[in-house]
């Protein structure tokens, strides 16, 4: 008699019933919603009781799911697999979606891989009546797109998008009056308007926007807001009065960029004036949309213009209790830091993350009257300076503070927060051969800030590639 293995043992009794099978169906049914829905189908050989379980299952996920084979699939197998899947499911409403496929697990059609990905999404959000759905269909050249945006769904909860373009003119979500939270990822976000009455939490990270003309959000009922790390214009945000939290952090990528001034009124198209459409010439971009929030986080590389130009039209934060900032409040003038304290009343605690400079700023746009800000900030409890040493920006900043009722005991300066540039220095001399068979040695100090020694080994190798050289040292 063939022994019996532990795992059957423990999911047995001593009478040898099946104890995982006599579970409930509302329990199985959990079990099943956590797998893909390849191995969820499999499981209907286990048993008579397993047969017609996946059917009933409340959650589709075409995932890689199944190990290994799934690579060996190709977008035919992967398209016939869940068309029949959807046609042979029981009609019970679905409480999560997720279409999640990446080129590399498959082999090749890219445009076999998008022929019915657009049913398949209508079918679960209007048939199926899916709470949550997520897609994300990713391939080496091209991205999902989704032109017939908006649906409509009465059920509709959560919306993840990864790796899709948005394409509609204008995505309104009007038809989804249940719909709370919209997430996008490294998605292209091409539509002029993001229009939901309902939306509670947005959030936009590394998405690409248009270049030229802004994207207006129009999402008055939102709590949360996260904007990272985006590509092309800043989108406008229109009135957000129920606002509690919102971080925004904006890198290089953002074209909201100008090298020659701090305001991106250099009149240079590229950085502010035509281009920067009708939607933001004269108006906030964000601190307007964002003025209701408790809770704010604001960031971005000091080329970044964006915050240094709304604050010349800042609104008063009434209900702005938290406040963080980095170096974009300093790089032109302190000015632009007293502004916003000027319009924060019942401000509470402040971050300032200001990282090592090469040239200090010190002066203050002389339009801010400090000696009249004696009371603005009595409700302000700690400030935290958070920077690589203490130096004049730093005192400077201290100062200003103190002329807002600040005292020196609230005021918590962390030094060596961020690390120090390091100069790494490295001599090559390269002997190169001339047309008269002479040589003629050449020297190079390399210079490399934040970068380690393997930089200039690097460099070395292509100045021997691009020389006739005969010998080098270092």
């Amino acid at each position: 008699m063939p022994k019996r293995c532990k795992h059957a043992e423990e999911a047995t009794d001593g009478s040898g019933e099946d104890r995982i099978s006599a579970l409930p169906d509302a329990i199985l049914h959990v079990v099943l919603s956590s797998l893909p829905s390849d191995e969820t189908v499999r499981t209907c050989v286990l048993s008579r009781r397993w047969r017609h379980l996946w059917k009933s299952t409340p959650a589709l996920r075409v995932t890689r799911g199944g190990g290994w084979r799934f690579m060996e699939w190709r977008a035919w197998t992967v398209n016939n697999f869940v068309n029949q899947l959807l046609l042979l499911r029981d009609r019970v409403p679905l409480d999560e979606c997720e279409i999640s496929i990446s080129q590399e697990f498959l082999n090749g059609d890219e445009d076999e891989l998008f022929r019915f990905v657009d049913t398949w999404i209508r079918h679960a959000v209007s048939l199926c009546k899916a709470r949550v759905l997520k897609v994300r269909i990713r391939t080496e050249s091209y991205l999902l797109r989704l032109v017939n945006l908006p649906f409509s769904s009465q059920f509709l909860t959560r919306l993840e998008l990864a790796d899709v373009m948005l394409w509609s003119r204008s995505p309104d979500f009007s038809n989804c009056p249940a719909l709370e939270d919209l997430r996008m990822r490294s998605c292209r976000i091409y539509p002029c308007r993001i229009i939901s009455q309902s939306l509670r939490c947005l959030s936009i990270t590394r998405c690409k926007f248009r270049s030229k003309a802004r994207t207006c959000v129009s999402t008055p009922c939102l709590v949360f807001f996260k904007l990272k790390d985006i590509d092309g214009r800043t989108p406008l945000l229109e009135s957000m009065p129920s606002l509690v939290t919102a971080f925004v952090r904006l890198d290089y990528s953002c074209s909201d960029t100008c090298r020659h001034k701090a305001y991106g009124d250099c009149g240079d198209d590229r950085c502010f004036g035509q281009s920067d459409g009708s939607a933001g010439r004269n108006r906030s971009v964000l601190l307007q949309g964002l003025s209701g929030a408790t809770n704010l986080q604001l960031t971005c590389d000091p080329e970044v213009f964006i915050f240094r130009k709304d604050s010349k039209m800042c609104p008063t934060f009434t209900m702005l209790k938290t406040l963080v900032l980095n170096d974009w409040c300093v790089a032109a003038d302190l000015g632009v830091l007293v502004h916003l304290l000027q319009h924060t009343p019942v401000l509470e605690n402040l971050t300032l993350q200001l990282q090592p400079r090469e040239e200090s700023v010190v002066e203050t746009d002389e339009r801010y009257n400090l000696a009249e800000q004696l009371l603005l900030l009595k409700h302000l409890k700690v400030v935290e300076i958070k920077c690589y040493k203490e130096d004049e920006v730093v005192h400077k900043i201290v100062s200003i503070l103190s002329t807002f009722g600040v005292l020196p005991e609230q005021i918590d300066i962390e030094q060596n927060f961020f690390r120090a540039p390091e100069i790494l220095s490295s001599q090559i001399k390269v002997q190169a051969v001339m047309d008269d068979g002479s040589t003629t040695s050449y020297h190079l100090e390399c210079c490399c800030w934040n970068l380690q020694p393997w930089v200039c080994c690097v460099l070395r190798f292509w100045i021997l590639c691009i020389s006739p050289v005969v010998s080098e040292s270092v």
